[in-house]
């Protein structure tokens, strides 16, 4: 569309006008001058308001350009976040998939001794508090739970134990007793002052209470100093004993 503002205002005063000028001049009693100023006024009225539609009209297209530019470039970022986050997706599967290698400290020194530690079934025991036999922290008790380790390290299989008359679903191995354990007054009296010092170190990790722990360990000492010993049946008397106890 051209610009109306370069638009060349009509010679009024040619006589192509001249039977506007008579009508203009009998309705209005003016003389032919006022008819022709009356005709440029108002075409320049009529040219404003057409200039102001065509500059409304412009600045309306130039707004609706512009809003569907924002919407193409909202667009475009929103396929490179998608592509972006898929990319980092596709990576972060590829890590978890890429075999790592276990880190370690250096420095560090592999132990003179080694100690197998009690079974699962014996710690679950010592973090829920209830009684498990000594046998399972004896030297024979961590030995057998280490062979049934090495078999079963990948079983995934899951058994039912009672917490607090509730029922919570645990690995078999937590919830499983060994067939070899002993009662207390079936270990030898050596074994089972070696698997007390056990028990009562595993007791202390899991948060036993002071008071508990010291009162098995007086306990024990005590029996170890118990004159009976002496007799021909000491020992056997006092793992009985405390197997009751």
């Amino acid at each position: 569309m051209a610009d109306l503002a370069l638009e060349q205002i009509p010679v009024f005063a040619s006589p192509d006008y001249a039977i506007i000028h008579q009508g203009l001049m009998a309705a209005y009693e003016e003389n032919e001058q006022q008819a022709i100023e009356r005709l440029i006024a108002a075409w320049e009225a009529d040219r404003n308001t057409c200039i102001a539609a065509w500059n409304a009209q412009r600045e309306a297209e130039a707004r609706a350009a512009e809003e569907e530019e924002q919407e193409r470039r909202r667009q475009e970022e929103e396929q490179e976040r998608v592509a972006r986050e898929q990319a980092e997706a596709e990576l972060g599967d590829a890590d978890k998939k890429k075999l790592k290698m276990n880190m370690f400290a250096p420095g560090t020194l592999i132990p003179n001794v080694l100690m197998h530690p009690p079974s699962q079934y014996a710690l679950q025991k010592l973090k829920t508090f209830d009684y498990v036999e000594l046998w399972y922290f004896s030297p024979a008790g961590r030995s057998d739970a280490a062979r049934h380790s090495n078999k079963s390290h990948t079983d995934d299989t899951l058994g039912i134990s009672r917490v607090e008359d509730l029922l919570t679903v645990r690995s078999i191995n937590s919830v499983r007793a060994s067939r070899n354990a002993l009662p207390d007054h079936e270990l030898t009296f050596m074994e089972f002052i070696r698997a007390r010092n056990n028990f009562l170190d595993y007791a202390e990790k899991t948060e036993w209470p002071k008071s508990n722990l010291n009162a098995v360990a007086t306990f024990v000492w005590r029996l170890e100093t118990h004159p009976t010993l002496e007799l021909p049946l000491g020992e056997k008397i006092i793992l009985t004993y405390a197997s009751r106890a």
